[in-house]
């Protein structure tokens, strides 16, 4: 879905329609996307080492939703594709007013310009099935993450073995247009990457969307 389908795009048609889908969003993406979606972004806070003095990466943070889930230790990284997204959000930063250290940049979540092991966790809600290319997605949060670092993923998933996961196949070029796929394997696509993935948890209405709990892996010793 969508909570950003935002920070993202591979830098074709495909980066530049995502941006003009969630720009267009922007004024009213929390009354469409924020309750409904809620629950999960709980849920996978819940999971986020709050320990020390952390880094965090949330790739696709729209309008900045999960900024008050955050430990007040983090020191939180966010980018969306959106200009308008990043302005919403740094309206609600402005509001909080909670001490967090937060910068928020427009970029790419395909191609993002940080240097590799830049951070102590990625986490990206709602993000995966509105790119362009979701291995891609996948390796740039890897290359960013530092090894051993989480990696937290949450989103609708197909399962082909429900009734949602039939619907959601048969209405996935609808809901494309309008943002975000539905027929995509979401964990079957993590778990064919280098993330190590720890847990999966069903969240939101009907489970229809997945918490998946990863790590980078660490290096193997010389």
């Amino acid at each position: 879905m969508a909570k950003n389908g935002n920070g993202n795009g591979n830098g074709n048609g495909k980066g530049r329609s995502m941006e003009g889908i969630y720009s267009f969003y922007s004024p009213f993406y929390d009354l469409i996307f924020g309750k409904v979606l809620e629950a999960g972004r709980r849920q996978a806070f819940k999971y986020l080492d709050p320990s020390g003095r952390r880094k965090v990466l949330e790739v696709g943070i729209g309008t900045g939703l999960t900024l008050r889930h955050y430990p007040k230790s983090c020191h939180i990284v966010g980018i969306d594709i959106s200009a308008r997204m990043i302005d919403r959000a740094r309206e609600r930063v402005a509001r909080l007013g909670n001490g967090h250290t937060i910068d928020l940049e427009v970029m790419d979540a395909c191609h993002m310009t940080f240097a590799d092991n830049s951070f102590d966790a990625v986490i990206s809600p709602y993000v995966i099935t509105t790119v362009g290319d979701p291995l891609q997605f996948c390796r740039e949060i890897l290359r960013v993450c530092k090894p051993g670092g989480q990696i937290i993923i949450v989103n609708h998933s197909k399962d082909p073995d429900r009734l949602f996961g039939k619907l959601g196949a048969i209405a996935s070029p609808f809901f494309a247009r309008v943002g975000f796929v539905t027929d995509l394997d979401v964990v079957s696509l993590v778990r064919s990457t280098e993330i190590e993935v720890q847990q999966v948890i069903d969240c939101n209405f009907f489970n229809l969307h997945k918490v998946i709990l990863g790590q980078k892996p660490m290096p193997h010793p010389a």
